[in-house]
C-alpha cells in the first residue's frame, strides 16, 4: 500500500482513540518548546549558504539510504517502544539543558537541547512511520547532532582553516613554479585580509575560501555511512580522518585551480569560480561517498522485497 494511503487509513483507525491524540499534544508541546532552535537553525542556513548546501546534502545522503536500503511501515502513527524511548530521552534532555540555564556553573547543561532536538525529531519520524524507521532515524539524529554542533563553532574555525587553505596553497603554487608569497593585510578601521600573491596577481583567501562547506559536508557523510553501517570505532575514526583529509585536499586543489585559470580568465571570474568551486566540490562528495563504501545499488533484503511481494 502507498505511503500516503497507508498513514490515511491509520489517521481514520486512530481518530476516535484518545491515546493517539494524547500523543500528538506530547509531540506538540515538544515542538513549541523546540520552536527557538529551530528558528535560529533555519535563520542560519538562509545567512549561510554553506550550512544549507550541507543540509540539502545530508537530507540527500538520507534519501539515498532509503532508496537503496530496507525501509518497512510498520504500526504507524503509534507511540511504539523505540518512539517512546526517543520522545523521553528528548524531554529528558530539554528538562537538563533548562536546569542547566538555572544553576550556576552548569550552563553548558544548555547545550544538550541540540541532542533533545535531534531525538525529538528521531521521535516524531518513528511515531508516524513505525518501527521499521529506527535504524535510519538512530543515523540521521546523530549525524544531525554533530551538524548542529559544528554549526555552532562555524566562526571560530574560520581563521584556523583559512590559514591552512593560504599556506598549503601557496607551498603548492610554489611547487609547480609560480611566484608567490602570502601575508596578511589589515586596512585602516577594516577587518584584516589573508592575501595570495601569484605571479603579482593578489587572492583575497576569504571566509568563503576556508573549506568549512565542503569539510564539513565530507564529515556528515563519513559520519552518517559509518553509523548506518554500524561500524567499529576504528573503522569510523577511518572514515572521519580520509574525510577531512578530502575535504582539505579538494578546498586547496580549487583554490590552485581558480588562481591558475583566473589571469585568463578575468573577464569571467565569478562563472569561472562556481564552475570550479562546483565540480570540486560535488567530486568530493562524490569520492567520499565511495570511499566510506555508500550504498550505490540496492542490497539483497531490499531486492527480495518486490520479488516476495510479486509471488504473493
Amino acid at each position: 500500500m502507498p505511503i500516503r494511503q497507508e498513514l490515511a487509513a491509520s489517521i481514520r483507525k486512530k481518530y476516535g482513540d484518545l491515546d493517539f491524540w494524547l500523543h500528538c499534544l506530547l509531540f506538540l508541546l515538544l515542538g513549541a518548546a523546540l520552536w527557538p532552535l529551530t528558528a535560529w537553525f533555519a535563520q542560519t542556513a538562509h545567512d549561510q549558504s554553506r550550512i544549507f548546501h550541507a543540509l540539502i546534502v545530508l537530507s540527500v545522503a538520507t534519501v539515498l539510504l532509503v532508496r537503496f536500503g530496507q525501509i518497512t511501515l510498520t504500526d504507524t502513527l503509534e507511540l511504539n517502544r523505540s518512539a517512546r524511548r526517543a520522545l523521553f530521552t528528548a524531554y529528558g534532555l530539554l528538562a537538563l539543558s533548562y536546569l542547566g540555564r538555572m544553576l550556576e556553573g552548569f550552563d553548558w547543561l544548555s547545550l544538550l537541547i541540540v541532542p533533545a532536538y535531534c531525538w525529538a525529531l528521531a521521535a516524531g519520524v518513528r511515531f508516524v512511520f513505525g518501527e521499521g524507521t529506527r535504524r535510519l532515524t538512530r543515523t540521521v539524529a546523530i549525524t544531525l547532532c554533530v551538524f548542529l554542533f559544528i554549526s555552532i563553532w562555524m566562526a571560530p574555525l574560520d581563521w584556523p582553516l583559512r590559514s591552512i587553505a593560504g599556506v598549503w596553497s601557496e607551498a603548492i603554487l610554489s611547487g609547480i613554479g609560480q611566484e608567490t608569497g602570502l601575508g596578511l593585510y589589515t586596512p585602516q578601521g577594516e577587518a584584516p585580509m589573508l592575501i595570495l600573491v601569484v605571479n603579482q596577481h593578489p587572492f583575497h583567501v576569504a571566509a568563503e575560501c576556508n573549506g568549512f562547506g565542503v569539510i564539513l559536508t565530507s564529515l556528515l557523510l563519513a559520519i552518517l555511512l559509518a553509523v548506518h553501517r554500524r561500524s567499529s570505532l576504528f573503522r569510523l575514526i577511518l572514515n572521519i580522518t580520509l574525510s577531512l583529509a578530502l575535504g582539505l585536499a579538494f578546498n586547496i586543489l580549487r583554490i590552485v585551480i581558480i588562481v591558475l585559470l583566473a589571469p585568463s580568465l578575468m573577464d569571467h571570474y565569478d562563472l569561472m569560480h562556481e564552475i570550479v568551486g562546483g565540480i570540486t566540490y560535488w567530486a568530493c562528495l562524490i569520492l567520499v561517498w565511495l570511499v566510506c563504501q555508500g550504498p550505490t545499488q540496492f542490497s539483497n533484503e531490499a531486492k527480495s522485497v518486490p520479488q516476495a511481494e510479486a509471488e504473493h
